[in-house]
């Protein structure tokens, strides 16, 4: 066997192991290939062998790369260059070729490795689709969106943040996100996109933050700002990016809102003031006029029936008050003692009557029932006392109470029934309430029960009145009353919680972590509120690692909490109190 036959069939047993296509070219033919480049084609070896290398590029690849194709060739410097292959069945390949010179016999040959990068190509094409899709949603996004360093210094901004700032993107980008914050007062050193940034740069997400922006034109804009890190993986983020949702309407909206109600509150406030005490002097005048002159038995049923209707009023007033107030602040719940306050109630009826005198039955045992309530639970016994004997002529107005435990005595089930004329079966539905519906309000009754109604359901009870006697109403009425019995709990740490007046986040935390006290059934008071700005607080702001600071027991939460880092700092504080 020649040298020459024997270093090619070497040569041809090494490249059969490599799993890219290998090809030998030399005087501008092939002369070896191996099983992988004759597969990747489609043409056996045989075939392949004294072919031109050239037929095998695709027609436009070989004008595009004549020069690199002639190299390869003629063996004439060969370098690295990516071309297209046309298969024996018509399909394209794109291919990358590495050369290399090397030496056969006594002549130069190129030693050629062929790599298959069609999948490459392809992926590379879509990742570009994607990233020219992704620019034109960016681009076109009606949310505004800016991209920042971890400095703040902007990076990129969309249309919608033109729009949104007034501003070119020339006149954006390089600048700091604080320099589009409105004026900051001078006694306050805070810069809120700076608290921002920080927390991202923590590792957290922040979202639904509002701030102030100053449009170009001098305007100010409101937004609610949602930030996060680009590339959470890194240890600390280089690029941050953060939504502005424009809430400027809402919030002058809610301004002006709180405007209204505010002066609608003074108004309110202002008459029902001066109408209760116009209506005091009113009554103090009769009770005079009763003492001081003699008058005849129908004068004095006039001047006592203008006492009862003057002192009606003057709970209507109060009644109107209770439910404008119930919504936006209610009474705290705690525990209270039934007996003593149905004990208040009934005392109270009796005084307001004076033709009528109130026998009054309860089998509620000397130590009463705790139940869940607040200091204003006499007001619906009352209500419930108040309209029996309204309503009922007899003399005395009979009424008993009854009182059991249920649902294995986590209730107490109450029962007023009287004497009375009783309540008919389609007004039973309707005393309760007054609604806006006409034909379904029971006009002159008052807002007694009203107040009753929302007074038990604010407390997690229920209310509502039946027949004495089923199917007779004229039997009388029977009002039901279901409180929740009082469970003592575990004693909750205090919550301490550090604010000041110029941290962007204290409102926003502080609401959450309030809305989830009252779910969990806890007191707002178990939350210390501690305001650094204050000089009597003793702690200041360079105590504390960030604002807000959180002390739960324990464990300290400091700046953005989502709803689940503070549900999950509370109920960890539960477990350890539980404990």
């Amino acid at each position: 066997m020649s040298d020459v036959k024997e270093a090619t069939e070497w040569l041809s047993h090494i490249m059969n192991v490599v799993h890219d296509g290998m090809l030998v070219i030399q005087e501008e033919d092939i002369i070896i290939v191996n099983d992988h480049f004759a597969n990747m084609v489609g043409y056996d070896e045989d075939t392949l062998m004294d072919m031109d290398f050239e037929h095998l590029v695709d027609t436009l690849s070989r004008r595009h790369n004549e020069a690199a194709i002639e190299a390869l060739s003629t063996g004439d410097n060969p370098t690295k260059f990516n071309t297209r292959l046309k298969t024996k069945e018509g399909d394209i390949l794109h291919v990358e070729i590495n050369p290399t010179v090397i030496t056969i016999g006594d002549g130069p040959a190129v030693l050629a490795a062929v790599r298959d990068i069609t999948r490459q190509i392809a992926l590379e094409e879509a990742v570009t689709q994607l990233e020219q899709r992704f620019a034109s949603l960016y681009d076109l996004s009606p949310v505004p969106y800016i991209t920042l360093n971890s400095d703040g210094v902007i990076n990129q901004v969309n249309q919608a943040t033109e729009e949104l700032l007034g501003c070119s993107a020339d006149g954006i980008i390089g600048s700091n996100l604080g320099d589009f914050l409105a004026d900051i007062p001078d006694s306050e050193e805070y810069d809120p996109s700076a608290a921002i940034i920080s927390e991202v740069l923590r590792g957290k997400n922040v979202e639904g933050i509002e701030l102030e922006l100053k449009h170009c034109e001098g305007r100010s804009v409101w937004v609610s700002v949602s930030s996060r890190s680009l590339n959470p993986e890194s240890e600390r983020p280089a690029e941050i990016g953060l939504t502005a949702v424009q809430i400027t309407r809402r919030r002058n909206a809610e301004q002006k809102l709180r405007e209204e109600s505010e002066r609608a509150n003074l108004y309110f406030e202002l008459m029902t003031s001066d109408l209760n005490i116009i209506l005091q002097s009113v009554l103090f005048a009769l009770e005079d006029l009763k003492l001081s002159l003699k008058m005849t038995d129908r004068e004095m049923a006039l001047i006592r029936d203008s006492s009862w209707n003057l002192r009606r009023a003057a709970r209507l007033i109060v009644n109107m008050g209770v439910l404008l107030s119930l919504d936006s602040a209610p009474p705290e719940s705690n525990k209270v003692n039934l007996r003593s306050h149905i004990r208040r109630a009934t005392l109270e009826v009796g005084r307001d009557f004076e033709g009528k005198t109130l026998k009054f039955e309860s089998d509620i045992p000397e130590e009463g029932y705790d139940v869940t309530g607040h200091a204003f639970l006499h007001n619906v016994f009352f209500n419930i006392l108040h309209n029996s004997m309204t309503y009922d002529d007899k003399e005395p107005v009979e009424i008993a109470v009854r009182a059991e435990l249920q649902d294995f005595g986590r209730e107490v089930k109450l029962e007023f029934e009287d004497k009375g004329p009783g309540i008919e079966d389609v007004q039973k539905q309707h005393i309760f309430r007054r609604t806006h519906d006409v034909n379904s309000q029971i006009v002159g009754k008052g807002l007694g029960l009203t107040v009753a109604d929302r007074y038990i359901s604010h407390l997690g009870g229920r209310i509502w009145v039946e027949d004495v006697v089923k199917g007779n109403p004229s039997a009388g009425s029977k009002f039901v009353v279901i409180l929740t019995k009082w469970q003592d709990k575990a004693e909750l740490p205090e919550i301490t919680f550090y604010k000041s007046d110029h941290c962007v986040f204290c409102g926003p935390v502080f609401d959450t972590l309030s809305l989830i006290l009252i779910e969990l059934g806890i007191s707002k008071s178990a939350v210390n509120v501690i305001n650094i700005d204050d000089p009597s607080a003793g702690v200041s702001e360079d105590d504390l690692p960030a604002l807000p600071t959180i002390q739960m027991g324990d464990e300290q939460l400091t700046g953005f909490l989502s709803e689940e880092d503070l549900r999950t700092g509370v109920m960890r504080l539960l477990m350890t109190a539980a404990r």
